[in-house]
C-alpha cells in the first residue's frame, strides 16, 4: 500500500512538471514558401523560423514547407494562409497580384527598379494594400525584395526594344505579360518546374527573373544571354501571418515574433543583393552567358512607352490605385 501511495504521488507530480513545462507552452505553425527546399529563399525563411525558436526559447515552432506540400498554388497563398490552411504563407507580389491587385503595384514595368527604391515607397504600398489583405484574414509581418527583374533567355539575344517583336517569355504577373505585349511579344505562364523543359523544346524563348533566381533554381544551363535594364523591383515579397493565429500568441511571444520580423526582411534583401551581384558575375563567367545592360536613352525610351500602361492599369483597379501610383510617380520623380 505505502509502495502504491509513493507511486501516486511521483505520477502527480510528474504531471505537475509536465503541465508547467515548455513544451505544453509551444505553439506550432506552418509556413508556406514557393520556392523549392534548396532555393536560397527557402533556407534563408527556415533560418528566420530558427532564430524565432531560439528567441522564444522553444514557445513558437515554426516548420518552413516549400512548394508541394500543400494543395494549393503561390497564387492562391492568400487565401490559404487568410483560411488558416497555413499560419504564414509567402505571397510574392507578382504571384498574388490577382487576389490583391495593390499588392504588386510596384511590378509595373520600368516604375519602381530596385530594392532601395522600393523601400522609398513601402509606406504608399503599404498604406493602399494591407486593407485588400486584412480583408483575406492576414497581415504582412514583414517584406523583402529579390533583386530586380531582368530578362533572361536562349536563342538570338535581344540588345534593342525592336527584337522584342515575335518572342515569347514566361511572366510571373500580368504586368510583365503586358509590357511583352506593348513591345511586340507575347507571355506564357508556366510553373517554376515547367520552365527548363519549355526553354529547351523553344516553347519560350525565355524568362523575366533575377540572376539569383536563374542560379538559385538551377536554370543557367537553359539561357545564352540577359537583357538587364532593371524591369522592375523584385517584389514585395510578402511574409504575410494568418491574423487569428497572430492574435492568439502570448504577448511576449508575439513581441519577439515581431522583432525578428523587423530584422529579416531587410536582411533578406542584403543577402538577395549580394547573390545577384555574384550570380551575375557566375552566368557571365562561369556559364557564359551575355549580359547586355541597355544605354540610358533605351531604358529611358522603355519607360515613356509603359507610362500609358501605369495609368490604364491604375484606372482599372480603382481611385485607391490611381492615388498609388501618383503618389509612388511623384516620391520617385517619374
Amino acid at each position: 500500500m505505502r509502495h502504491l501511495q509513493l507511486l501516486l504521488k511521483f505520477v502527480l507530480l510528474f504531471a505537475g512538471f509536465s503541465l508547467l513545462s515548455p513544451v505544453s507552452a509551444q505553439t506550432k505553425w506552418d509556413m508556406y514558401a514557393f520556392p523549392g527546399a534548396s532555393h536560397p529563399i527557402t533556407l534563408r525563411l527556415t533560418e528566420f523560423a530558427t532564430e524565432v525558436r531560439k528567441q522564444t526559447e522553444g514557445q513558437l515552432i515554426i516548420t518552413v514547407r516549400p512548394s508541394g506540400e500543400f494543395p494549393f498554388k503561390a497564387t492562391e497563398v492568400v487565401r490559404a494562409t487568410g483560411t488558416g490552411q497555413v499560419q504564414m504563407g509567402e505571397g510574392y507580389s507578382g504571384f498574388i497580384s490577382g487576389s490583391t491587385p495593390l499588392a504588386s503595384v510596384a511590378n509595373l514595368p520600368l516604375l519602381v527598379r530596385n530594392s532601395d527604391e522600393l523601400d522609398k515607397v513601402w509606406p504608399i504600398i503599404k498604406k493602399y494594400a494591407e486593407p485588400e489583405l486584412e480583408k483575406a484574414g492576414v497581415k504582412t509581418l514583414f517584406y523583402f525584395s529579390w533583386p530586380p527583374q531582368n530578362l533572361f533567355g536562349r536563342g538570338p539575344q535581344i540588345k534593342s526594344i525592336e527584337e522584342f517583336a515575335g518572342r515569347k517569355f514566361r511572366t510571373t504577373d500580368g504586368k510583365q505579360s503586358e509590357m511583352l505585349k506593348r513591345l511586340g511579344g507575347s507571355a506564357v505562364s508556366l510553373t517554376l518546374a515547367e520552365v527548363p523543359l519549355a526553354v529547351e523544346r523553344g516553347v519560350v524563348d525565355g524568362f523575366m527573373t533575377a540572376g539569383f533566381n536563374v542560379v538559385g533554381a538551377k536554370w543557367s544551363e537553359f539561357v545564352n544571354w540577359g537583357y538587364i535594364p532593371g524591369i522592375h523591383a523584385g517584389g514585395p515579397d510578402y511574409i504575410m501571418v494568418n491574423i487569428d493565429a497572430y492574435k492568439k500568441l502570448k504577448p511576449e511571444v508575439r513581441a519577439v515574433l515581431d522583432k525578428v520580423a523587423a530584422q529579416w526582411g531587410p536582411k533578406m534583401t542584403r543577402e538577395n543583393a549580394a547573390d545577384e551581384t555574384r550570380d551575375l558575375e557566375i552566368l557571365k563567367n562561369k556559364f557564359k552567358v551575355d549580359l547586355f545592360v541597355p544605354p540610358q536613352d533605351q531604358v529611358d525610351k522603355l519607360t515613356e512607352l509603359m507610362k500609358p500602361y501605369w495609368t490604364s492599369w491604375a484606372e482599372a483597379q480603382g481611385p485607391n490605385a490611381v492615388a498609388a501610383v501618383k503618389e509612388i510617380r511623384a516620391v520617385l520623380n517619374r
